[in-house]
C-alpha cells in the first residue's frame, strides 16, 4: 500500500500556511518561555521574601541577644577593670614582711614597740613605742642605725631628758626602696563588687 499526498493548495497559499505554522510554532515557544519565566519569577519573589523574614528575624535576635548580654558584657568589663587594677599593683610589689621581721627581731626585750608607720609613697618609717630606761633607748637607737635599708637618725632629745618610761618616736627614711606607684584608674566600688 502506498500513501500519496497530493496538494491542491495554489503556491501562495502554500507560502501563506508555511508562514501560519511558523507563526504558530513561535507564538507557543514565546508562551512556554512566558510561562517558565513567570514561574521562576515567582520562585525569585518567593525567595526574596523569604530572604528578608529571615533577615529582619536574624536582626531582631541580635538586638534581643545584645540586650541581654548587655549585663553580661557590663560584667566582664568590671572584672577586667580589676585585673587590671591586681596587675597594676603586683608591678610595684615589695616584700615588707621581712624588713617588719628584721625590726621586730633586732628589737630588745626592755622595748615595747606600739606602732610601726611605713609609708612607701613618702619613704618614710615612723617607730612608737615605750623604752625602760635612758640606757635601753640609746642602746635600741644604735641598733636602728645599723640597720642597712634605714637612713641613720638620732632621737628627738626630749625623749632622752627622761629617765624611765620613755615614749620611744624613731622617724627616719628608706633606702633603696622601689616607690610605691599609684594606680591611675578608679578603685572599684565594694558595694558594687559585693553584687548590692
Amino acid at each position: 500500500m502506498m500513501i500519496i499526498n497530493l496538494n491542491l493548495l495554489p503556491p501562495n497559499r502554500k507560502v501563506q500556511l508555511d508562514r501560519l505554522v511558523k507563526f504558530l510554532f513561535a507564538k507557543n515557544l514565546l508562551e512556554f518561555l512566558i510561562i517558565a519565566a513567570a514561574a521562576i519569577a515567582t520562585v525569585l519573589l518567593w525567595g526574596w521574601i523569604i530572604l528578608i523574614d529571615e533577615f529582619n528575624s536574624l536582626a531582631q535576635n541580635s538586638i534581643e541577644i545584645g540586650r541581654d548580654y548587655s549585663t553580661y558584657n557590663g560584667e566582664v568589663r568590671r572584672v577586667n577593670k580589676i585585673l587590671r587594677a591586681v596587675e597594676e599593683s603586683a608591678n610595684g610589689y615589695f616584700p615588707l614582711t621581712p624588713k617588719i621581721l628584721e625590726i621586730i627581731s633586732t628589737t630588745p626585750s626592755h622595748i615595747k614597740i606600739n606602732t610601726l608607720d611605713i609609708d612607701r609613697i613618702t619613704k618614710k618609717i615612723t617607730i612608737y613605742g615605750t623604752a625602760r630606761t635612758r640606757a635601753d633607748l640609746l642602746s635600741y637607737q644604735d641598733i636602728l642605725k645599723k640597720i642597712p635599708w634605714m637612713v641613720p637618725t638620732a632621737m628627738p632629745t626630749t625623749q632622752l631628758l627622761q629617765k624611765e618610761n620613755i615614749n620611744l618616736e624613731y622617724k627616719t627614711t628608706l633606702k633603696n626602696w622601689p616607690a610605691l606607684k599609684t594606680i591611675t584608674e578608679n578603685a572599684p566600688d565594694p558595694k558594687k563588687t559585693n553584687g548590692e
